[in-house]
This record gives C-alpha cells, sequence and structure tokens, in this order.
C-alpha cells in the first residue's frame, strides 16, 4: 500500500512526483528550488527508512517492517507522507492526533496492553537511559533504540528545514511514523511502539 491510499484528495495540500521531480498538486505555489529541495529531502528520509528496517530485519527475524510501504511525520495540521513514487503534504488526521497523544500520555506498561502494540519504549533524549515492554533482547533493544534515537533527530532536522523553504509551520513537530507490511514504528519523541500495520493505516485513514 503507498501514500495514494492514505490521503484524501480533498485534503492534499501537495503532491510531488519523485521519479520526475514534478509537482502533480500545490496549493502554496512553491518555488522550483523549493520543490526540489522537498524532494531530496523526500528521497533522502525514505531511502534511510528503507536501509534502516532492512538492517534491522537481518539483525532479528521479530517484527516485519521492511520493505518499507511509506513513512511520515507530522504536526498538528499537516503531514508529510513519503513513498517509493511521491511526496505528499496532507492534512493531519485527527485519529492520528488522538493517538500520539495517548502514546505520548500513557504509561509504558499500559500501552503494551493494547492488543495492537508489540513493542512500548521509552527514550532518554540523548538516547542512554531507556524502558522497554515487549519481546525484544538486550541486543535487539539497543539496536532498535540507536534507531529511533537517530529517526528522532532526523525528523527534527526535516521539520526544521521545511519550515523554512514551504512556507509551512512544522513546529512543533508532533512525531514521525515507518509504515511496514506487517508492522510499523512510530514515535512521539520521547516515546516509541510498535504497531501492527493494519493498525496504523487505519488511524491514518480514519477522519
Amino acid at each position: 500500500m503507498g501514500i495514494e491510499e492514505i490521503f484524501k484528495r480533498e485534503e492534499l495540500i501537495f503532491l510531488l512526483d519523485k521519479k520526475s521531480g514534478k509537482v502533480i498538486f500545490d496549493l502554496k505555489s512553491l518555488p522550483k528550488d523549493h520543490e526540489r529541495l522537498i524532494n531530496s529531502l523526500g528521497k533522502m528520509n525514505f531511502s534511510v527508512n528503507q536501509i534502516e528496517m532492512e538492517g534491522w530485519n537481518h539483525i532479528s527475524s521479530k517484527y516485519q517492517i521492511h520493505p518499507v510501504d511509506f513513512s511520515g511525520l507530522w504536526t498538528e495540521k499537516n503531514l508529510l507522507l513519503v513513498d517509493d513514487d511521491a511526496v505528499a503534504i496532507t492534512k493531519t488526521p485527527e485519529k492520528l492526533i488522538e493517538f500520539s497523544d495517548h502514546i505520548k500520555n500513557t504509561p509504558v506498561e499500559d500501552i503494551y496492553m493494547n492488543r495492537y502494540i508489540e513493542v512500548s519504549g521509552v527514550i532518554s533524549p540523548a538516547g542512554d537511559e531507556y524502558d522497554i515492554k515487549g519481546d525484544m533482547d538486550e541486543e535487539e533493544i539497543k539496536i532498535f533504540n540507536s534507531i529511533i534515537h537517530a529517526d528522532d533527530s532526523l525528523s527534527s532536522l526535516i521539520g526544521e528545514m521545511l519550515s523554512l523553504i514551504s512556507g509551512f509551520i512544522w513546529s512543533p513537530l508532533r512525531g514521525w511514523f515507518i509504515k511496514g507490511d506487517k508492522h510499523s514504528v512510530l514515535s512521539v519523541f520521547g516515546k516509541w511502539v510498535i504497531i501492527d500495520s493494519g493498525k496504523l493505516s487505519e488511524i491514518l485513514k480514519e477522519r
């Protein structure tokens, strides 16, 4: 499943074809150099996500996140979606905001009790302190924490750059996710979950 199955056309703000670099739809009429940079950011971030999750699934057979269907990051108002073919900006689904608030405000042991959640974790800003509930050994926890810490930092950087070039406010950034075929990871900066991909799709499509 790609991003075209997630966004509603009437809520679409920006759509760019990655292969051609052409903007298909744009409410803001961004300058060409801004369009190119958004394309480059989208390509880079999606490629990093694919490499991370391919590496994860070489190390562990648990929680199949590779191949990545698409990834995203969001604020209160806007959601950036990237897959193999396109970069899109759309309105943030209310259900995603509600779910991310629930994750942020709920203890990890209570999050883990949700039947759609495979693993829940909390991580310090420096990435050196953590608490995880779920089926992971110490080596898997170390690797996955490194992924979470790196993507928290990368997503924040992308959000800052988008704020400067896109005409949209990407601050405060609420979180990011990587959706795989069977499992997905979602972070709200300091707390994260591995969630059933079907459930994440429901959250993203529900308005």
